[in-house]
């Protein structure tokens, strides 16, 4: 059968991690809050399995961990053979080292026999490890916190937008559930809001703002929930099907729809925080003028409109143009305007050819064909020989195509490219996600404080 989409995530969550009475108020939350909150979704669409390796606990004296009611599935025995995730050195089986060695790989070996995506762990395992077993397994290491957020963005793909962090009954929309959760939102912005509101700011200005924070904000939120959730769900299907290296990964194509709008509404957040300050700090700039727009902006080509931030906040002037921001902006800016106005780029997986990529069609054509024809013969009489010969010549060229991909070594999972001084330069979009959010908050954080040191200054002049 062929899965559209995977509607089931599944996590082992090592036993440590609730070990007594440790982290109890998160395994309630888990285990308790969070199921019970699906059993009152109507209709629910989606379902969160964990296992869990009950043999161990009498063995090593853990006392019992979940009730026989909770929604857990219990692996009462270890696992009939083992996968080597640690090699251990026959020398250092007998040891205490070794057995701990041991029991990671019953652990593990249970997680890739049920197909789980994620690795419930609050070892500390090394980067090149947790790496490398994903991209063995498909399995993702993660802690609690990592955790919460993989489940709220699966959720947010079957309409269900419960959180963690503030799980209210009855969300029905995602931007309710970020506004409500989101803590950046709740302390920095809304506060920020209401401070500038309380200035009886213009028509205008109060509508910008309030725009960008419950609007703007919000949307790219959700828009990389949605990123991320697509994310998930390649994984789920790689997982399930045994192609952890999968080279054409059909759901690509979601993650490109929703990251080329990510770009442009993460784009927007600059020119609209630069509106912003405009308003805020009196430059008298209309955005309704054309010559306006052209002087407005935060590119270091912008010099008027620099030189008037910086006769405001030399802080928040220093921080737009120094190089990790103008760097940074640099390439956001790029990557949109080739999506906006030449080509929009597919994100798909950087592949590299091998000797095996690149052998020729009458040796591909023999390893593909050696049994059987690309089209059976049985069905040669329903076609004219012309159409016949047209159908098989057809299938070869897609059957020898595919053989050549999945030959292929692949690099990172989203490919995209920017040219800066001539220098092509190759990234994953989506990996830089996090640095995106992390300078777009740095930024209104600079433009905040630049904000409240002008209207300190200005209660002061006599």
């Amino acid at each position: 059968m062929w899965n559209l989409i995977n509607n089931n995530l599944k996590i082992f969550i090592d036993p440590f991690v609730f070990l007594g009475k440790k982290n109890l108020g998160e395994r309630v939350t888990l285990i308790d809050t969070f199921q019970n909150y699906l059993t009152k979704i109507d209709p629910n669409l989606c379902d969160v399995t964990f296992f869990f390796p009950k043999y161990v606990e009498e063995s090593l004296n853990m006392g019992r961990t979940f009730l026989s009611f909770d929604k857990v599935t219990f692996v009462e025995q270890p696992p009939s053979s083992l996968v080597d995730v640690f090699p251990i050195h026959p020398e250092v089986k007998p040891t205490e080292f070794g057995k701990v060695g041991k029991m990671l790989n019953e652990f593990f070996s249970i997680a890739i026999q049920n197909k789980c995506v994620f690795y419930l762990s609050d070892n500390e395992f090394n980067k090149e490890k947790r790496i490398e077993i994903e991209n063995k397994y498909g399995i993702q290491v993660v802690k609690l916190e990592e955790l919460h957020k993989k489940i709220e963005c699966f959720l947010q793909g079957f309409y269900n937008y419960f959180k963690f962090g503030n799980w209210i009954y009855g969300i029905d929309s995602p931007d309710i559930a970020i506004s409500m959760s989101d803590v950046f939102f709740n302390r920095t912005l809304l506060p920020w809001e209401d401070k500038i509101s309380n200035k009886s700011p213009s028509a205008d200005t109060k509508e910008r703002v309030r725009s960008f924070i419950h609007n703007r904000y919000i949307d790219i939120l959700v828009t990389i929930d949605e990123i991320n959730f697509f994310k998930l769900q390649q994984r789920i299907f790689d997982v399930e099907s045994g192609n952890i290296d999968n080279k054409e990964p059909r759901l690509h194509g979601y993650i490109r729809y929703y990251l080329n709008y990510y770009l442009f509404l993460l784009w927007g957040a600059t020119d609209h925080l630069a509106w912003i300050m405009s308003d805020l700090f009196s430059f008298g700039f209309d955005p309704e003028k054309w010559k306006d727009r052209t002087i407005v902006g935060l590119s270091t080509t912008k010099k008027d409109f620099l030189k008037k931030i910086e006769s405001i906040d030399i802080e928040l002037s220093n921080f737009i143009k120094s190089d990790k921001f103008q760097e940074w902006f640099y390439f956001l800016s790029a990557l949109r305007h080739q999506n906006a106005h030449r080509e929009m780029f597919s994100a798909g997986p950087l592949l590299t050819t091998t000797p095996e990529s690149s052998i020729s069609d009458e040796e591909i054509d023999k390893i593909l064909y050696k049994d059987e024809p690309p089209i059976p013969e049985s069905i040669k009489n329903v076609f004219s020989p012309e159409e016949f010969e047209r159908l098989k010549e057809n299938q070869k060229a897609m059957d020898r195509n595919h053989y050549r991909v999945s030959k292929m070594k692949k690099g990172i999972d989203h490919l995209a490219s920017v040219k800066k001084d001539g220098q092509l330069y190759i990234f994953d979009p989506v990996h830089r996600i996090d640095i995106d959010l992390n300078m777009l908050k740095e930024l209104i954080q600079k433009i905040i404080s630049a904000y409240n040191n002008s209207s300190l200054k200005a209660t002061k002049i006599p």
